[in-house]
C-alpha cells in the first residue's frame, strides 16, 4: 500500500505537471516557475502615501511573523482604504475576527493581510489578480491605531504548515532587508506605483490585467503621447480610418462590449504632427458563464477507516476553462464546504462504515462557480 506522503508527492507533482503544460499552452496563466517568488506589489492604494508605524522585528513582529509591516496612511484617514492583492494569487483562508486575508501565490509564497474591517468576496479558492482590491483597512482583531498589517512567508503542505515570513522587497523599487534591530525601516513612507497614463510615451493602458479572466464588466483606459489628438478603437481588429473618431487625447472601452471569450484591443492614435501609431492591450478574458457539473459516477467503494484516492471526470467550462473544485463528502444532501482542490481528485480522510455523499462544485478561471452537485455515493465498508 503507497503510503500517505508518497501520494501526496504525486498528486503535487501531478499539478505542477498541469500547471506546467496550462502556461505553455495558453497566455492567459500568468505563472511564475516552481520554487521562485512572484514580484510583490505594495498593497496599498496607488499613488498614496503610507507610512511603516511598526517594522521588522519589534513589538507583535517577532514570531514566525517578525519580517512585517503595520501601515497608516499619510494626511488622511487609514478606515476603510482599499487593500490591493501584493500578486497574483488564490484566497487561501478569511478569518473574520482578525480579519486576516491570506492568499496563496507560487513558489509557496503567502501574503497575509490583517485588521480589515471587511473582504471583497472572500470565497477560498477564488482567483485574485495582483492589483485587485481585496477589503478594507480596519482595526479588527486590534482594536486602537487603525492600520493594515501585512506579511508574506513561506509554508509547506497544503495546510502552509512551518510558516516563515520573509524580508519584502516590492517592484515599487523598495528593498526593505534585514538590518538588525528593533523596528526595522520604521518610519519609511512607501507609495504604491502610479503613473499618468498621458505621461506615458507611446499609447499606455489601465483598468485591466493582461492575461487575466473577468467575470464582471471592466473599463479599459487609454492614453499617451501618441494619440494627443485622438483616437480609434476596437475589439480584434486594426480600426483603421484616416482620421479619428475621437478627438480626446484620451479614451476607455468596456470589456462586456466584446463578448465572452479572449480578446485583443486595437487603439489607432493620432498626435498631434499628424503621425499614427497602433498600440494593442491583452488577450483579456472576459467569462460570465458557470462551469458544468461532472458527470455522475458509479457508487464508490472503499475500505472504513483508511485514507482513499478519488478521481471524478473534469467539469466543462467553455470560455476561462475550470480551475478547481470546493469538496464535500458527508450525509446532507445539500452540504457544502470550502474543501479546495484544483485538480478533480483527492485524497478522502477516513470515513466511518456507512453511505455518504461526495458533492462538488466546480469554480472557472474567472471566479464563476457553478452548482453543487452530488456526483457519486461513497459506500464505506469495514
Amino acid at each position: 500500500m503507497m503510503s500517505r506522503s508518497k501520494r501526496l508527492v504525486r498528486r503535487w507533482l501531478a499539478l505542477a505537471l498541469v500547471v506546467v503544460a496550462l502556461v505553455q499552452a495558453s497566455p492567459l496563466i500568468a505563472a511564475d516557475h516552481a520554487g521562485v517568488a512572484p514580484e510583490l506589489w505594495l498593497p496599498t492604494p496607488p499613488g498614496e502615501e503610507w507610512r511603516i508605524i511598526q517594522g521588522y522585528a519589534c513589538g507583535t513582529h517577532n514570531g514566525w511573523d517578525r519580517y512585517s509591516l503595520d501601515l497608516v496612511r499619510v494626511g488622511g484617514p487609514s478606515a476603510g482604504a482599499p487593500v490591493r492583492a501584493a500578486a497574483d494569487g488564490v484566497i487561501f483562508v478569511w478569518a473574520r475576527r482578525s480579519g486576516t486575508l491570506i492568499l496563496r501565490h507560487e513558489g509557496n509564497l503567502y501574503t497575509m493581510y490583517t485588521h480589515m474591517q471587511r473582504a471583497e468576496n472572500p470565497q477560498v479558492g477564488r482567483i485574485v489578480a495582483r492589483g485587485e482590491v481585496i477589503g478594507a483597512v480596519g482595526d479588527r482583531g486590534s482594536p486602537g491605531i487603525v492600520h493594515l498589517h501585512f506579511t508574506a512567508f513561506t509554508a509547506e503542505g497544503p495546510w502552509a504548515r512551518n510558516r516563515r515570513s520573509v524580508p519584502l522587497r516590492f517592484v515599487e523599487g523598495y528593498d526593505l532587508p534585514e538590518i538588525g534591530g528593533c523596528n526595522q525601516h520604521g518610519g519609511k513612507v512607501l507609495v504604491a506605483g502610479s503613473a499618468p497614463l498621458s505621461n506615458v510615451e507611446g499609447i499606455g493602458f489601465a483598468g485591466a490585467e493582461i492575461g487575466r479572466w473577468y467575470s464582471g464588466d471592466v473599463r479599459i483606459e487609454f492614453s499617451g503621447a501618441a494619440m494627443t489628438a485622438g483616437y480609434r478603437a476596437g475589439w480584434g481588429a486594426d480600426p483603421a480610418g484616416a482620421t479619428p473618431e475621437m478627438t480626446t487625447p484620451n479614451g476607455s472601452i468596456s470589456l462586456a462590449e466584446a463578448g465572452e471569450g479572449l480578446h485583443t484591443l486595437f487603439v489607432r492614435g493620432w498626435d498631434r504632427n499628424g503621425q499614427q501609431t497602433i498600440a494593442t492591450f491583452g488577450p483579456v478574458g472576459y467569462d460570465i458563464t458557470p462551469p458544468e457539473p461532472p458527470p455522475a459516477m458509479e457508487p464508490i467503494f472503499l475500505k472504513a477507516g483508511q485514507t482513499t484516492p478519488i478521481t471524478w471526470e473534469p467539469a466543462g467550462d467553455a470560455a476561462s476553462g475550470v480551475a478547481g473544485y470546493r469538496i464535500y463528502i458527508g450525509n446532507d444532501p445539500d452540504g457544502v464546504s470550502e474543501w479546495f482542490t484544483p485538480l478533480p481528485e483527492i485524497e478522502a480522510p477516513p470515513m466511518a462504515s456507512g453511505e455518504h455523499l461526495l458533492r462538488v462544485q466546480p469554480i472557472d478561471y474567472a471566479g464563476n462557480a457553478g452548482e453543487w452537485t452530488t456526483i457519486a455515493r461513497v459506500v464505506a465498508r469495514p
